[in-house]
């Protein structure tokens, strides 16, 4: 009898590990001969023959031998296109669709059959606990539990063809548990199969359970074997489908840079800020956003105290004007220039507003702003550098209106130059005469 274990075992690695058919084939008959009774044997033996009629005898002599064994119902179905048995016509097929609600006797055989399954691997019967696992998934295709342990134990005895057969028919038959498809993604990262990890990534991506985390962990597993361009495509297919998704819309951004697009990583990292900058993913995108000066959040376009800041800055400028124009005496300014410095303020609002802050609120609102069309913009326009063109929601002031308010924002700050530097510009249209001057003889005699 240990010959005949011996012998089984080697025909399993033949078949399992070097592919050979023909050694397998020779080794598991010597072991039946010598232990026919083993049904392992004859379900290994029907696997290394090619005609389906051979196959099935070496089915039905496992079946002979344990009729409840699930390998070998299994098989004999997809030997028989479906059917385990000959059909009265009356008998009503399994239903193996994924996603379906059990009965309650299908439930309780279920339960019975994961509790045989364990008690067979505290026993070390791991393939017949194999069995029972595959034989649950018979009844619900996508069992998780199942699956999960079934696919296990299959990949740590390398029987990693037929773990995969597991998920695909879970997946064929329609399943939305994300941890199968991961699952097969695994399954064709380890056998190099990238084609075929792609094709899952996508059709997992698309699930309605597939959150905006598990995209995005998709995502990271593309980018971890280099093929970002990928990773692009595949996120850019389904970002519009969670387009309050600041993970996603962060990681699209960061995909696009990348990739050298960082015209479309700052629309991604835009959109994501205006979310709001309360989660760690819009703090990210603004910050990303910063760093890049022409890109300006509706944020900062409609905010007020940022055209006041910039007014601010002209307005240092005349003050220090006026100080020198007063002989370096703040105390001696006067009036007129404390005008002027007040001019120098609102003319500088006024300029700021028409060149850099068109967009302010409520005031491009109260100015019949209207909010920028992006169906009407060029190619060329959409390429430009100008934080005011960029995807913005906030009205601008319009054109007409922004060129008057710069000219009087301009006029007055010629106003305010010349209040604040009136003793300076008099001297330069009034300049006064020298004194007369001494000679040194004059002054050697004493004059």
């Amino acid at each position: 009898m240990n010959e005949a274990q011996s012998l089984f075992r080697e025909g399993v690695l033949a078949l399992r590990e070097r592919k050979d058919a023909g050694e397998a084939r020779r080794l598991l008959t010597e072991s039946l001969r010598l232990d026919p009774q083993n049904e392992m044997a004859w379900l290994w033996l029907a696997r290394t023959i090619s005609d389906p009629q051979k196959r099935l005898q070496c089915v039905d002599r496992a079946l002979a031998i344990n009729p409840a064994n699930e390998l070998a119902l299994s098989l004999k179905r997809q030997l028989n296109g479906g059917s385990a048995s000959v059909s009265t016509g009356d008998e009503k097929k399994p239903d193996t669709r994924a996603n379906r609600k059990l009965s309650l006797t299908e439930e309780k055989r279920l339960r019975a059959m994961l509790k045989e399954a364990d008690d067979l691997v505290e026993a070390g019967n791991v393939e017949g606990a194999i069995e029972k696992w595959v034989g649950v998934l018979d009844v619900q295709v996508d069992h998780e539990i199942a699956m999960r342990n079934a696919v296990g134990y299959l990949s740590r005895l390398k029987y990693i063809d037929d773990a995969r057969e597991l998920v695909w028919r879970a997946m064929d038959a329609g399943t939305h548990h994300p941890s199968i498809y991961l699952t097969a993604m695994d399954i064709a990262k380890h056998k190099g199969e990238f084609a075929e990890m792609e094709a899952v990534g996508e059709r997992l991506v698309r699930l309605p359970e597939a959150d905006d985390t598990m995209i995005a962990s998709i995502v990271d597993r593309f980018i971890h074997q280099e093929q970002h361009m990928r990773a692009l495509e595949m996120l850019s297919g389904v970002i519009e489908e969670h387009p309050r998704s600041q993970k996603l819309l962060t990681r699209m951004g960061d995909l696009n840079k990348a990739a050298g697009r960082d015209a479309e990583a700052l629309k991604y990292y835009d959109r994501a800020a205006r979310l709001g900058t309360t989660t760690k993913e819009g703090r990210e995108a603004d910050k990303k956003l910063l760093e890049h000066v022409p890109m300006l959040s509706d944020r900062e376009r409609g905010s007020l105290a940022l055209a006041l800041r910039e007014a601010a800055g002209i307005t240092v400028i005349f003050i220090v004007l006026a100080w020198h124009d007063a002989g370096l005496d703040l105390l001696n300014l006067g009036l007129q220039r404390w005008l002027g410095i007040l001019l120098a303020f609102i003319g500088g609002y006024l300029l700021v507003t028409a060149t850099s802050s068109p967009q302010q609120k409520p005031l491009a609102k109260i100015l019949g702003g209207a909010v920028p069309d992006k169906a009407k913009r060029s190619e060329e326009d959409e390429d430009a550098e100008d934080p005011i063109i960029k995807d913005s929601e906030l009205p601008i002031i319009p054109d007409g209106l922004r060129f008057v308010i710069g000219i009087g924002g301009a006029g007055l700050l010629v106003a305010a130059f010349v209040l604040v530097f009136g003793v300076a510009i008099n001297l330069l249209m009034n300049p006064v005469p020298p004194t007369d001057i001494p000679s040194i003889e004059e002054l050697l005699m004493g004059r």
